[in-house]
């Protein structure tokens, strides 16, 4: 199934014909658009639906330039797929960096990520919805990067609530929980209310770390900026 509407030429494209530009600059650029293009194209049509033919119309390149870089759509899939989730994560771990406290990073680094699906629809749908339908490799993905960020948000609370007993699944079973809320948001077209979703999530995510204190006044701290809208 090709996406619908005219494509014009890719804001990265090379110009046609000789261009004298290095090799390796050019390899980049068609890896890039070719990503781009993978990516685009999932969010339109599903991964199941989504060809060669589909990608290489997109990213404007050859069926011989797509295969240089790829041995199939899941390679160049899992590669788009890996490229999404470094640029969240990059995009997390520089806010969650911004708080003092461990509650306020993990205010931060889920605000951020919200924000982040919100703005970014296509890459919401990859890495949300369409990441499950792409196999087991894909699937094997999922679970390193829902890694990832559990490792990067649970730990703090050691140091910040130590007299606390942990469950040892709380971690993963949190955080599980709260991508099940965000991929029913994102399968339902509701994208753009993620972000709404803060104050609880935030609560849900806290609970079992730093007791209901904690999560109370940080459920409340984080709907006060919507009280002033």
């Amino acid at each position: 199934m090709t996406p619908t509407g005219p494509r014009i030429r890719a804001a990265k494209q090379l110009p046609p014909g000789r261009h004298g530009l290095p090799r390796g600059y050019v390899m980049r650029n068609q890896r890039e658009r070719i990503l781009d293009a993978v990516i685009n194209v999932v969010a339109e049509c599903g991964y199941a639906a989504m060809t060669v033919e589909d990608v290489i119309a997109y990213a404007g390149v050859s069926r011989r330039t797509f295969y240089e870089h790829f041995l199939n759509k899941e390679q160049a899939f899992l590669a788009a797929y890996d490229l999404v989730v470094h640029q969240v994560l990059a995009a997390v771990n520089a806010e969650f960096a911004k708080g003092t406290t461990w509650p306020e990073r993990v205010r931060r680094g889920l605000g951020a990520f919200l924000v982040l699906l919100a703005d970014e629809p296509t890459l919401a749908r990859v890495c949300v919805v369409d990441v499950l339908a792409a196999g087991p490799n894909a699937l094997a993905r999922r679970a390193e990067a829902m890694g990832r960020f559990r490792d990067l948000l649970a730990p703090g609370h050691l140091a910040w609530t130590p007299h606390l007993s942990v469950p040892p699944l709380a971690a993963e079973t949190t955080v599980g929980g709260i991508y099940e809320v965000i991929f029913d948001r994102v399968l339902r077209g509701e994208i753009g209310t993620l972000p709404s979703l803060l104050p609880e999530l935030l609560h849900a995510f806290l609970l079992p770390f730093a007791g209901g204190e904690v999560a109370g006044a940080a459920l409340q701290a984080a709907r006060e900026p919507a009280r002033g809208t």
